[in-house]
């Protein structure tokens, strides 16, 4: 009962004089589960892990030690500009103490009417080095402004499964409490909404630096192709291309039919040249007409070079119209020149086979001038043919560079396009981010005016119940794992025989106890059973043999059984104690000493022992004891010829498995299982009580009425009065 009283006593005086504490909180609305989006018009599903994270997120972000480092220093900042205490921003207490610790030094950085400037005075002088006043005030241990104080009494949670966060602070300044909830509303919610707004204008910094080198590229590439397109005068590839084709398989047609008239018109000459003398062979190619023949040849030549200029990939003008008009008249007057020399060179009329020279010569003109005309066209057509040959040659590798410079604009293009997608996307997430980390001050931090309830009535209930229960858990758990025998219950559960009787630990000190009285006590009640057992052996005066044992040395045979010899001596009884110790203590009973010699198993009778020793048939009570039968030998025959046999154990020693195999042997030599006895020595003087009721003891009514209390003995008396 001391230890809970100190305990009371101590936290009693301790918590005299304890601060009053005042509470405040603040809740701001996140909108993180289900805030509006801008991004999607569907309802988006709640995703509880990225819902979890996110909320661990923010209050993790709110008990950061930047942002309580910069609470605490702007509080400080702000009541440093204050002239004098405010009841609503610090109590004139802790205002006083506040300017009596700030050096002057620190004062002179105040800017008056300037918080914000002052502020930045303040975090330059704390970053110049780590000794300086505002340094230690942040980070040592003021209860105001040191960071470690402010967020051990910070307190961040989601409110249920809301979007709602409770922040809640507690301090011995009502003010104080409610400015500084007040300020991390404010601190918070800026650095909250710069890490977001940042996180999307970096993406955007991004999808716009990637879009501007995108633009180069594709910029780039078509250049390359107007480049390519000017080089080799081309608007449209493939318009020309079909065109060139479409051109060149109508010149096939064109000039197969040329080629099939010109082998006509050869025939027919052929023909019309074999019906003709020699003569007009001879005359039809003379210089004179294939000079003509020629120049014809030439004029269709040049015509029909004209006339097909559009197929050779040349543009026609007026003057190539012009041209052809003159060279057409030529071809006619040559033609002319061409008949009248025919003419002029026939006289006959008849040809050998009777046909009208003039109308051969005629149809061989007319053949003449169709067969070089003919001839021109084929001649132009071989040239046309061979300048399409090579128009495709040129064309051909043209289409291949075209279609990877296409292919390269396209890529270029697709690229533009999709970055072009992701900066709109996010952009938008930018405007949903800025829409979504405008957090809203649902219920503003509010100035207490009561303080909250005083825990000092629970405190001294704790420090009673831990003064009480530890120790007596200590004394439970040391009686637990004890292993002595120490009460009679543990003694017999242990020995496994009955206990006859208890002796006391005289060597105890305290000055209440009449330890007199109750050694007299138990001695007494020790003879009593001593005496109650001498008529159950046989008449009231046959003598009686005490066999005293013991498992070890030390047990305290020899002072208890030499006690009882004495109180039966006493009460009129012829006692013999037989001992093998020596001792010169005076006794007035018989007492003989023996020595313990290596055949000291093998003594049947108590005579044996010694000359002095005499028989047991002359004395009341003979007690022989024998030395500790576990690490020595015994005699049988004398156990045997024993009336009884007395073991005496001492309580405060555990009984192991050697104590207990070496009884069974004992028990097995003595025969008689109820004539061997157990004596308990050296008991705790509380136990004794069990034997001998209230021991003898100064007591104080106080202490027998808390006595009585605990053992529920409400209206016991002692005595009748």
């Amino acid at each position: 009962m001391i230890t809970p009283i100190i305990m009371v006593s101590l936290v009693f005086i301790l918590t005299k004089d304890q601060p009053k504490m005042y509470d405040s909180s603040t809740r701001i609305y996140t909108g993180i589960a289900t805030g509006s989006s801008i991004v999607s018009l569907e309802e988006s599903k709640l995703d509880l892990f990225g819902t979890r994270i996110a909320f661990d997120n923010f209050i993790n972000l709110i008990r950061t030690k930047t942002t309580i480092e910069e609470v605490a220093l702007r509080l400080f900042t702000k009541h440093m500009l204050l002239d004098g205490p405010k009841s609503d921003i610090i109590l004139k207490k802790h205002y006083d103490e506040l300017m009596e610790m700030v050096p002057a030094e620190v004062k002179a950085l105040i800017v008056k009417n300037d918080p914000e400037q002052t502020y930045l005075n303040f975090v330059a002088y704390k970053d110049t080095n780590h000794t300086n006043f505002i340094y230690e005030l942040i980070h040592l241990d003021h209860r105001h402004y040191s960071s470690k104080r402010i967020l051990a009494e910070i307190k961040v949670s989601r409110i249920q499964s809301s979007d709602m966060v409770k922040i809640s602070y507690n301090s011995d300044d009502p003010g104080i409490c409610a400015n500084t909830l007040e300020l991390i509303n404010e601190v918070f919610v800026r650095i909250y909404s710069d890490i977001k707004v940042n996180q999307s204008d970096a993406v955007v910094s991004y999808f716009q630096k990637e879009i501007e080198n995108a633009e180069a590229d594709l910029n780039v590439a078509e250049e390359e192709l107007v480049e390519f397109n000017k080089a080799h005068n081309i608007i449209n590839y493939y318009e020309q291309t079909r065109h060139i084709a479409s051109e060149k398989e109508h010149f096939d047609l064109s000039y197969t039919e040329i080629q099939m008239k010109n082998t006509a018109e050869a025939s027919v000459l052929d023909l019309l040249e074999s019906k003709m003398t020699a003569n007009e062979k001879r005359r039809i190619t003379s210089s004179e007409m294939l000079d003509v023949r020629k120049k014809l040849s030439d004029i269709n030549h040049e015509l029909w070079l004209k006339t097909n200029r559009s197929l050779l990939n040349y543009e026609k003008s007026d003057e190539d119209s012009v041209g052809i008009l003159s060279l057409k008249k030529e071809a006619e007057y040559i033609e002319g020149q061409l008949r009248e020399l025919l003419d002029k060179q026939y006289e006959i009329n008849n040809s050998k086979e009777g046909v009208s020279g003039h109308s051969l010569l005629n149809r061989w003109l007319e053949k003449i001038i169709a067969f070089e005309s003919s001839k021109a066209q084929l001649e132009v057509g071989d040239q046309i043919k061979k300048e399409f040959e090579e128009l495709f040659e040129y064309y051909a590798p043209l289409g291949a560079t075209m279609k990877r410079l296409e292919r390269k604009i396209n890529v270029a293009e697709q690229k533009y396009l999709s970055l072009l997608e992701s900066l709109n996307k996010a952009k938008l997430k930018q405007q949903n981010i800025e829409l979504n980390s405008n957090l809203k001050i649902v219920s503003p931090p509010f100035h207490p005016i009561e303080a909250r309830a005083s825990k000092r009535k629970f405190l001294l209930i704790i420090a009673f119940m831990i003064g009480f229960v530890i120790p007596t858990f200590i004394i439970l758990v040391l009686e637990f794992l004890d292993a002595g025998i120490k009460t009679i219950a543990r003694a017999e559960d242990c020995i496994g025989k009955k206990v006859l009787a208890m002796f006391p630990n005289l060597a105890v000190k305290n000055k209440r106890l009449k330890l007199d009285d109750i050694k007299n006590k138990t001695l007494d009640v020790l003879t009593r059973k001593l005496l109650l057992m001498k008529p159950s052996v046989a008449g009231e005066n046959k003598a009686l043999q005490i066999l005293v044992f013991s498992n070890q040395a030390g047990e305290g045979k020899s002072f208890v059984f030499s006690k009882i010899a004495e109180k039966l001596h006493n009460i009129g009884l012829k006692i013999q104690y037989v001992s093998h110790n020596q001792t010169d203590e005076p006794a007035d009973y018989e007492r003989s000493c023996y020595e313990f010699t290596p055949n000291f198993h093998r003594v049947k009778g108590v005579q044996e022992l010694g000359e002095n020793v005499k028989g047991k048939e002359d004395f009341d009570y003979t007690f022989v004891e024998i030395p500790g039968i576990l690490n020595n030998s015994y005699p049988v025959h004398l156990v045997r010829e024993s009336d009884y046999s007395m073991l005496v154990v001492r309580a405060n020693r555990a009984w192991a498995k050697a104590d207990r195999n070496s009884f069974e042997d004992f028990l097995s030599v003595a025969g008689d299982d109820d004539s061997v006895q157990v004596v308990l020595n050296g008991v705790q003087i509380n136990e004794m009580e069990t034997i001998l009721g209230d021991l003898p003891k100064e007591r104080t009514k106080f202490r027998k009425g808390i006595k009585n209390a605990l053992r529920l003995r409400f209206f016991t008396k002692t005595k009748f009065s």
